[in-house]
């Protein structure tokens, strides 16, 4: 009987022996995947941030949490960040982990290799924000960077700007009504001026009057962009994070994922209700000649009498071979713009609002001089911009002082060479994949630049003073062929709302308004919040 179960314990043995040598297989695979995507990667990720420490310079680090619990993203990380100059004047290597590292510039001499170069943006910060704001002109690289650099420049152009400044006005004008309510009481600016910054953007871009500022209760776009730049540098503050493996099983990176597809489905419902006003508009006129130009610019169809605006033109701008921008690119642009275009603008309005209250004397001699240019005149004009010089100069040491971008990444696609006297071999090359991040903030305020830099002194920003220095020492809308798009609609825009305020305002502090702890994350931010006092200028208000 025994002999009867040999042939099956032959087959069973066979088959074990099968499942083994497939298990085997297959374990041996996936031993060399791992090793080949996963652990190479990171064990070469490991031996270039070594490198770059005798580079760049660096410092003793948490073994897990590297320079993040000194050099965070708090109102302490930032303060030592600055003090870090003293030691390190230009370069420095930061750990982000205990596998990553990013080579950090605040000088001049080692900022202007970097900017020239045309490097595009690093990993990290804009890999995490891709799935927000896609391949957008933030986040893009290559040749589709410059097809789309090209192809969006006349959306910015002198003569698409100048209808913008009605928007302004108008926008500006609900925001001081609202106002009214807030006088002699602490004010929290940042949400306000975040829904004026919205309320322009939306028109200007979109032709959408949202009524947000009037609106009960957060609105909804704002709320998503505030969450989704929150938990990009909640991401960036857990090394675990830095692995999508982990975030997308993450609740940070649930709700991030939730607020994504909120911010795409404003987008989009936006998009298909233009594209199909212009395509009735194509139905019942010829289409306008490419070669036609007015002002040295492309001419885009209008709706009637409405004003072209960004929309118009992503829908119907063409590159030299007649080839327009796809749905999806389309989306991408709107979702950078409106991150780009507000929420920095409003941490912009927010800082110098508060810098206006902390320093009286500036803010009255700013007010007079917005009260000589504007005169009796209800709207401040296009010619107007260029005479407010005080104003101009105000703004700009505020944006030294509270950079709205406290800094901006770079991944090197080749070596970098920098030449500074602040490297040890007066010489280093930075070698290509390094990531390498313009810390705009520690620039602003680094002493081997700028003169008493925690003093807040207008004056720097005359023209004498400034011609004595370096151009890339003050860098708020970055430089270089990847320099913001869009800072000259930011600057307009900024001018127009401080000088609109200052004529009817006047803001202060006293001893029950609050003192704003910084926080670094996309844009400059409190923990606690901007607050000022508001009263008005006359006794008619």
């Amino acid at each position: 009987m025994f002999f009867e179960f040999i042939p099956e314990l032959l087959k069973l043995q066979s088959e074990f022996f099968t499942f083994t040598l497939l298990g085997g297989i297959l374990f041996f695979a996936i031993t060399i995947y791992n090793v080949w995507h996963v652990i190479l990667p990171l064990w070469k990720s490991y031996k270039q941030a070594k490198a770059l420490d005798k580079i760049a310079g660096t410092e003793a680090k948490h073994w897990f949490y590297g320079h993040l619990p000194k050099y965070g993203f708090d109102h302490n990380g930032i303060k030592n960040t600055v003090e870090r100059s003293s030691s390190f004047p230009g370069i420095f290597n930061k750990w982000l982990g205990p596998l990553y590292s990013a080579v950090q510039v605040y000088h001049p001499d080692t900022a202007l290799p970097l900017l020239k170069s045309g490097a595009p943006k690093g990993c990290f910060v804009y890999e995490f924000m891709r799935p927000w704001v896609g391949d957008g002109l933030l986040t893009s690289r290559g040749e589709k960077w410059h097809r789309h650099r090209r192809m969006l420049t006349p959306a910015f152009h002198f003569s698409v700007l100048q209808p913008y400044m009605k928007i302004s006005n108008e926008c500006v004008r609900t925001f001081l009504d609202n106002m009214r309510r807030e006088i002699g009481k602490p004010f929290e600016l940042v949400e306000p001026v975040s829904l004026l910054a919205l309320d322009i953007l939306m028109q200007c871009a979109m032709s959408a009057k949202t009524n947000c500022q009037n609106a009960r209760g957060a609105h909804p776009y704002i709320t998503a962009i505030n969450t989704l730049s929150r938990h990009v540098f909640i991401r960036l503050e857990n090394p675990l994070y830095l692995f999508d493996f982990f975030w997308n099983l993450s609740t940070p990176g649930r709700i991030f994922s939730k607020a994504c597809d909120d911010v795409h489905a404003y987008a989009e419902k936006v998009i298909t209700e233009r594209r199909k006003v212009l395509d009735d508009l194509n139905a019942k006129n010829e289409e306008v000649k490419e070669s036609e130009f007015e002002n040295g610019m492309p001419q885009f169809k209008k709706r009637g009498k409405k004003i072209l605006d960004f929309l118009d033109i992503l829908l119907q701008t063409k590159d030299d071979d007649g080839k327009g921008l796809t749905s999806r690119e389309i989306r991408d642009h709107v979702d950078s713009f409106l991150f780009g275009g507000h929420d920095t603008t409003a941490s912009a309005i927010s800082w110098t609002l508060y810098n206006f209250a902390k320093y009286p004397e500036y803010q009255e001699r700013c007010r007079e001089e917005v009260n000589d240019v504007l005169k009796e005149e209800k709207d401040v004009k296009w010619e107007d911009l260029p005479k407010f010089n005080h104003l101009t100069m105000f703004m700009k040491e505020s944006m030294r002082m509270n950079s709205p971008v406290p800094s901006i990444g770079r991944q090197l696609n080749e070596p970098l060479k920098i030449h500074s006297t602040f490297l040890p071999s007066k010489e280093a090359v930075i070698p290509d994949g390094s990531n390498i991040g313009l810390d705009i903030f520690a620039l602003h305020k680094n002493p081997h630049v700028w003169e008493n830099p925690n003093v807040f002194n207008p004056e720097r920003f005359s023209r004498e003073n400034s011609a004595k220095r370096s151009p890339h020492a003050f860098l708020p809308f970055s430089a270089g062929s990847r320099n913001c798009i869009g800072q000259n609609f930011a600057m307009n825009e900024i001018k127009v709302v401080l000088s609109q305020i200052l004529r009817k305002y006047q803001v202060y502090l006293d001893e029950e308004t609050p003192e704003p702890i910084m926080q670094t994350s996309l844009i400059l931010r409190s923990t606690n919040g901007i607050f000022i006092k508001f009263q008005p200028i006359s006794t008619t208000e």
